[in-house]
């Protein structure tokens, strides 16, 4: 009798376990997309707290050969002067992002190629152009409440190259 009960709660965990429905690898592609989407204008808006809120507090940075831990406060630091001295003029896809899910859907990625143009002001008050195009890849966990960005590795060159 004891084996009985233990292969039918080992049955019914296999049941239970194959019944959960598999994630729609589809929508959350288009969140991943529109996460994209929603950082290009949150540069456009200058929000710093939209650009870190979907960062993970495990997040790494990942560019000019250095890798750099930051949490979603030191995202959000780094990001408030940078706005605060830029004015966009372009930012903007100049290439379809590459979406991407795992099987499971537990993992997703962007890589995309931006146009990045506009003025800035340095230390010294002096306002100086920049046309540059970004290329990044950037990483996503979903946690069930939705995506975090758990890392990120970037590159850039002037546009006109």
């Amino acid at each position: 009798m004891h084996k009985t009960i233990v292969v039918l709660s080992a049955l019914g965990l296999l049941l239970s376990a194959s019944c959960r429905q598999a994630p729609d690898l589809e929508q959350r592609r288009r969140e991943i997309f529109a996460l994209h989407q929603d950082l290009i204008q949150a540069h456009l808006e200058k929000d710093a707290t939209a650009l870190a809120e979907p960062t993970a507090d495990d997040y790494l940075s990942v560019s000019r050969g250095e890798v750099h831990p930051m949490s979603t406060a030191d995202v959000r630091a780094m990001l408030e002067p940078y706005l605060a001295e830029t004015e966009f003029s372009h930012y903007e896809d100049v290439a379809e992002p590459i979406v991407g899910v795992s099987d499971d859907g537990s993992t997703g990625w962007s890589i995309v190629q931006v146009r990045v143009a506009g003025t800035r002001t340095g230390n010294d008050g002096e306002s100086r152009t920049f046309d540059t195009v970004w290329a990044w890849l950037t990483l996503y966990r979903h946690d069930g409440d939705g995506w975090q960005r758990i890392a990120d590795v970037s590159t850039n060159r002037p546009f006109e190259e």
